[in-house]
């Protein structure tokens, strides 16, 4: 048998002997399995995303697993499972109009931002009525009147609604159970993520410039109770 005879077809390395040959599992090899996962196969469609979005050609899928970005692109699938992010493609779009390092998607400033993004697409009224909706469908589930929601909700099932936005500000802002639920029902680290998914300062400013829109959403916490 010649010296050298095994060679890995991913990573160029060769083996003297079979064994170390059958033993070995590079980086490479683990790409290419991760690639027939959901989480790589969503990778590779939002790095495409990506580079369509900056109108560049995108390269073969084993360029992609040899991308310094690869790593970036699989946490940012993770992320998005995780959080159940609403519309990726527009987050993709938000981060190539702020020319955003895939290397930082991850970062809670950065998700922030894109709630916000979100938060000025879509009318008050329209993320009300979203709220709205998912406190009835809770309020249902949990057989109890709309009013008694944030006794029966954790705080870590406020914070995916929140991040999903299917929980506005417009309306959480306003509830005094809501507030009371803040106060009474989370721990400190439950409040600081929710402080830093609302960013109340961000929202201040925003009823300040919308004092119409504020009537509304206090009409509409009035009215449910809440």
């Amino acid at each position: 048998m010649k010296r050298n005879h095994f060679k890995c077809t991913f990573c160029g390395t060769t083996f003297v002997t079979e064994d170390r040959y059958l033993k070995h599992y590079c980086k490479q090899m683990a790409r290419a399995d991760e690639m027939k996962t959901p989480i790589g196969q969503a990778a590779w469609a939002f790095y495409q995303a990506w580079m369509k979005a900056y109108k560049r050609m995108v390269p073969h899928v084993d360029s992609f697993t040899k991308s310094k970005y690869y790593q970036s692109f699989v946490r940012f699938a993770e992320h998005v499972k995780k959080l159940n992010i609403p519309d990726p493609e527009a987050f993709i779009a938000l981060m190539k109009e702020k020319d955003i390092s895939p290397t930082i998607w991850t970062n809670d400033q950065v998700y922030a931002m894109y709630l916000e993004y979100l938060d000025r697409r879509a009318s008050p009224v329209s993320q009300a009525q979203i709220t709205i909706n998912t406190l009835f469908k809770i309020a249902d589930a949990g057989d109890c009147e709309v009013g008694e929601v944030f006794d029966i909700l954790t705080g870590n099932e406020v914070i995916t609604l929140l991040r999903e936005r299917r929980l506005s500000p417009w309306i959480l802002l306003f509830s005094s159970k809501f507030k009371q639920m803040l106060i009474h029902n989370v721990t400190d680290e439950q409040r600081i993520i929710m402080e830093s998914i609302i960013r109340p300062n961000y929202w201040t400013q925003k009823f300040k410039k919308r004092p119409e829109d504020v009537k509304t959403m206090r009409k509409y916490v009035e009215e449910l109770d809440i």
